[in-house]
C-alpha cells in the first residue's frame, strides 16, 4: 500500500527525510555503535548475542533508515511503514543485547539507570514513529501533530542527549580530565527529563499540549549546555586535546540552540533544530567517536600481541593532524549551515561541506585499521 498523504507529496517529506538521515543514519549509527563497544569496557556490563547480533541490530537499522529516507523523500513510489517496522526490530534486538546487562552489573546506579533510560526512550520514539507511519497510512487514529512533537522529544533528549550524558560521565574524566558531574544534581536532570516526557506523551495521546513542554525542554538543553561548557573549562587536559574542542562547541551549540527554542514560533523552532540537531549533536558524537575509535584500535593490537610489546599509542593509531582536519571540516560546514538559516542559497553549499566533514570522519576512522594492520604486518616480518 503506497501512502498517498498530501503533506508528504507537497513537501514535508523532505524535512522528514533530512531529520531521519540525521537521527538515525549519523547518530543513530554512531551511539548504538558506540554503546555496544561502550558498555563491556566502561560500564562491565555484558552485551548479549556477540558479533552476530550486533550485525543484525546493524543491518536492520540501517536498512530501515535508508527506506525510511528514501520512503519521505518519494512517497508516491515507496511506503514508509516497512522501513519503520526495520528500525523498531532494530531498538528491540539493542535493548535485548544490552539491557539485561545494564541490569545485572554492579557499579554506578546513575550510571546504568542514564544508560537504562536512554536505551527504553530509544525503544519507545521507534514505537511511536511506528506509530505515526500507521496514522499517515490511515489505518490508526493519533493527533498527529502533538505525537509527533512527543516521537521527536523522546528521540532527541531521551534516546540522543540522554545517553550523551550519562556516556560522558565516564568519557569527560577519561579522556580530558574533568570533575564530576554531583550524582544528585545529574540524577535530578534524568528525573525531571522523564518526567516531562512522559507527561507530553500522556497530554499528546489525548490532543493535548503542556503550555510550557517547549520551554522546559529548552531550559534541560541550556542545562546540559552549560554543565558541559563549564567542565570544558575546568578539564587538566583541553589544551592539547582535540575532544576538548569538539565538546565546547557541540555544547556551546546546544546553549545556543535552547536559547532559540525558548523564544518561541515555528521558525525558531526549524532553527534550533539545525543548530542542535544538525550541529551541535553531531560535533559531540564525532569527537567521542573519534577517541573511541582509537582507543578501540590500540586495544584490538593488546589483544593480538599481548604483553610485553610496545605498541603505537593511541595518538599514533589516529593522529592529531587527522582530527584537527575533522574538526577544520565540521567547523566549516557548521558556518555554512549558519549561513543558509539566513541566506537560504548557501544551503546546498552546507550540503557540500557536511559531505566533505563526514568523509574525513569516515577517512580518519578507517586509518586507525589502516595503521594497525600495517603494525601488524611489520612485525610480523621482522619476528
Amino acid at each position: 500500500m503506497r501512502v498517498a498523504v498530501p503533506w508528504l507529496r507537497a513537501g514535508g517529506g523532505v524535512t522528514l527525510a533530512l531529520v531521519h538521515a540525521f537521527t538515525l543514519g549519523v547518530l543513530g549509527n554512531a551511539m548504538v555503535g558506540s554503546l555496544l563497544q561502550f558498555l563491556p569496557v566502561a560500564a562491565g556490563a555484558r552485551v548479549r548475542g556477540g558479533p552476530w547480533a550486533a550485525l543484525a541490530v546493524y543491518l536492520l537499522l540501517n536498512t530501515g533508515a535508508v527506506w525510511l529516507v528514501l520512503a519521505f523523500r518519494w512517497p508516491g513510489w515507496l511506503a514508509p511503514r516497512p522501513g519503520g517496522l526495520l528500525v523498531v526490530m532494530a531498538f528491540l534486538g539493542l535493548a535485548a543485547l544490552t539491557l539485561p546487562g545494564i541490569v545485572r552489573v554492579s557499579g554506578s546506579r546513575l550510571l546504568r539507570w542514564g544508560l537504562g533510560c536512554a536505551i527504553a526512550a530509544g525503544v519507545l520514539t521507534a514505537l511511536l514513529g511506528f506509530a505515526l507511519l500507521q496514522v499517515l497510512a490511515g489505518r490508526w487514529s493519533l493527533p498527529l501533530v502533538d505525537v509527533t512533537n512527543a516521537h521527536a522529544g523522546w528521540g532527541v533528549l531521551g534516546w540522543v542527549l540522554a545517553l550523551l550524558v550519562a556516556v560522558a560521565r565516564v568519557v569527560m574524566p577519561m579522556f580530558l580530565g574533568t570533575p564530576n558531574v554531583p550524582a544528585w544534581l545529574q540524577g535530578s536532570w534524568i528525573g525531571l527529563l522523564y518526567g516531562v516526557l512522559a507527561t507530553v506523551l500522556a497530554m499528546a495521546l489525548h490532543g493535548r499540549v503542556l503550555p510550557v513542554q517547549r520551554g522546559v525542554a529548552a531550559v534541560l538543553v541550556v542545562a546540559v549546555g552549560l554543565a558541559g561548557v563549564w567542565l570544558q573549562q575546568r578539564a587538566r587536559r583541553h589544551g592539547r586535546h582535540l575532544l576538548g574542542w569538539f565538546w565546547r562547541a557541540g555544547f556551546a551549540l546546544l546553549i545556543v540552540a535552547g536559547s532559540v527554542l525558548l523564544v518561541g514560533g515555528e521558525h525558531n523552532l526549524l532553527r534550533a533544530a539545525v543548530i542542535g540537531l544538525g550541529i551541535g549533536l553531531p560535533l559531540l558524537v564525532t569527537g567521542m567517536q573519534l577517541e573511541i575509535s582509537a582507543f578501540l584500535g590500540w586495544i584490538d593490537l593488546h589483544r593480538q600481541c599481548g604483553r610485553g610489546v610496545h605498541l603505537p599509542g593511541v595518538e599514533l593509531l589516529l593522529p592529531v593532524r587527522d582530527k584537527s582536519l575533522v574538526l577544520a571540516l565540521h567547523g566549516l560546514a557548521a558556518f555554512m549551515l549558519l549561513a543558509a538559516l539566513a541566506q537560504p542559497a548557501w544551503a546546498s553549499a552546507g550540503g557540500v561541506a557536511l559531505l566533505l566533514a563526514y568523509a574525513a570522519t569516515l577517512i580518519a576512522q578507517t586509518g586507525v585499521v589502516w595503521r594497525a594492520r600495517r603494525f601488524l604486518k611489520t612485525r610480523r616480518r621482522m619476528a
